[in-house]
């Protein structure tokens, strides 16, 4: 947004001290010994000769010293120029509007009429956020702390504004500020225990799912181990039947019988095997999904539309 003032003008219109025209009664001079005036005076001209060759970082400290001895609209002016050539929009804004607090009496009357000028073109080169909230919450503004129930002038762009308070969530609030508009934000917050939530990392059932299914599994496995017992019993009766008073061989006693007893009982084991894995899979399941309390991020966005041709308007020409 550097604007390239005339040379021409600068000498012909600007730095003026524009402290002609004396009046005790004239609210920026009560109170101002003549030393302050002098002082002020000398600090003035200093920064318009820095001004003048283009050091407008060192012009803005000496007439910022020169507000320090005496608050005279015409030395403040003169500090809002500086803060234009600076890029400094939402700060020359503000500066203006102390600047014309008294109208044109402490002004001469070009310099009057070009801080009117100054004061429309900035109105579009500067947004401004009306900001209300709790008194209990601590705003902040792009990282620096905000008091809440003012209006704050930025330079137009995305901000961001941060409300905290203990026991409450805190909230991100990005604004889309628009050169020339004026956006209300309220910066209301919500607290934690209604804003909690229970996460888990599956859904509920599913670990109970697998650790009951493992245990049915083991179960189906037992009964087809208590089924290879009860076989096997019977083949052992069997052989104490036949070969219990007379030699004889007893792998030719029932030996479908034996053979099934004995393949139950793998079966019955292997089954049991898959169910207590599946169980114990289940078990760490459960202990992996106990719930956690979360708090989802709040962020909100405000923007403004714009109306159709309004266009910003770029401070430049007589700059």
């Amino acid at each position: 947004m550097r604007a390239v003032i005339v040379d021409k003008l600068i000498i012909a219109l600007a730095l003026v001290s524009g402290m002609a025209h004396a009046d005790t009664a004239e609210p920026w001079k009560v109170g101002v010994t003549e030393d302050q005036k002098k002082q002020a005076k000398i600090l003035l001209d200093e920064g318009n000769t820095l001004f003048v060759d283009k050091n407008y970082s060192e012009a803005l400290a000496k007439y910022q010293a020169a507000l320090g001895v005496w608050d005279h609209p015409a030395i403040r002016f003169n500090k809002v120029r500086c803060l234009i050539q600076l890029e400094r929009p939402d700060e020359a804004a503000e500066e203006l509007k102390l600047a014309l607090k008294y109208g044109a009496a402490p002004l001469e009357d070009v310099v009057y009429a070009e801080a009117l000028a100054y004061e429309k073109l900035l109105a579009n080169q500067v947004a401004e956020l009306a900001i209300t909230c709790n008194k209990d919450i601590k705003v902040t503004l792009d990282g620096v702390d905000l008091v809440c129930g003012t209006q704050k002038r930025v330079k137009p762009g995305r901000r961001q504004l941060v409300g905290t308070r203990t026991g409450f969530l805190t909230k991100t609030i990005e604004v889309n500020a628009v050169g020339g508009e004026m956006q209300k934000v309220d910066v209301s917050l919500v607290p934690l225990t209604s804003a909690a939530k229970i996460e888990h990392r599956w859904a509920t059932w599913k670990p109970w799912v697998v650790f009951g299914g493992g245990l049915a599994v083991v179960a189906i496995g037992g009964l087809v181990e208590l089924q290879a017992q009860a076989n096997m019993d019977g083949y052992r009766r069997q052989v104490q039947l036949q070969c219990g008073t007379t030699p004889c061989d007893e792998t030719l006693v029932e030996p479908d019988q034996r053979d099934r007893a004995e393949t139950q009982d793998k079966i019955a084991i292997t089954v049991m095997s898959i169910g207590a894995a599946t169980a114990i899979t289940g078990g760490v399941m459960l202990y992996l999904n106990r719930g956690r309390t979360v708090y989802e991020q709040s962020t909100t966005r405000v923007g403004v539309t714009p109306l159709a041709g309004g266009g910003a308007v770029t401070l430049g020409g007589r700059f």
